[in-house]
């Protein structure tokens, strides 16, 4: 049970599902650029969101290619996901209870942020300065800039890096449990946060060093 996130020097964020209460927006859009595209809506697997939601951008747009047949290239596929959902970062989705206040607390104790996301760079950067809260974090590192996905320690050793501090001295933030491999695997704390699309929160509970429902309810461990 982790006592105090004030212990670490380095706290680490996820984006999507986190900070930012946007998993809904994900729920489709693959299925949805497929369907427009020509696909038959039966050879499109029920669980096909389940698939990917693990993958980097790349990884995705190259499981599709190999999966349906298609001949468009993986930057051009991750371009149209883009831009089916780039307006709904700019203009609508809202931050998880109690995300600003957190940053804002953690920040005013000097301690270091970074985010770690499977994002599509424009996306987050418009939400981030959306809600005012860019200016809290040092860096951002992309999935599809690190060899692997978040299951493997590459993206969170790489944002620690970028903080300048040593991982034991971070903390991640996270509502996928998929991604709790990696950030064992790279020796920093992880706090889960609750996000309704997790299948696995019981599990989550259950390893995280703390298992929050919302942002909000770590400020009192700042």
């Amino acid at each position: 049970m982790l006592k105090s996130i004030g212990q670490y020097a380095g706290a680490i964020f996820d984006l999507d599902g986190t900070l930012i209460d946007s998993m809904h927006v994900w729920d489709h859009v693959c299925r949805d650029w497929l369907l427009a595209g020509g696909a038959d809506a039966a050879s499109v697997p029920p669980g096909l969101e389940g698939d990917l939601s693990s993958l980097t951008l790349g990884q995705a747009a190259e499981y599709v290619i190999r999966h349906f047949g298609i001949t468009i290239k993986p930057k051009d596929i991750i371009a149209q996901w883009e831009a089916m959902v780039l307006g709904q970062y700019r203009e609508s989705l809202p931050l998880k209870p109690g995300a600003a206040e957190l940053l804002r607390a953690l920040a005013g104790r000097g301690i270091r942020l970074a985010i770690a996301s499977s994002c599509f760079p424009a996306c987050c950067e418009a939400a981030l300065n959306r809600h005012d809260i860019r200016k809290y974090f040092s860096t951002i590192v992309y999935t599809d800039e690190v060899k692997r996905d978040k299951g493997f320690p590459d993206i969170w050793l790489a944002a620690a890096s970028r903080l300048g501090l040593a991982p034991k001295s971070c903390v991640v933030f996270e509502d996928m449990y998929g991604a709790l491999k990696g950030v064992r695997a790279a020796g920093m704390g992880f706090v889960a946060i609750h996000d309704g699309a997790c299948a696995d929160w019981p599990a989550m509970q259950a390893e995280a060093d703390l298992a929050l429902g919302s942002p909000a309810e770590a400020l009192a461990l700042v």
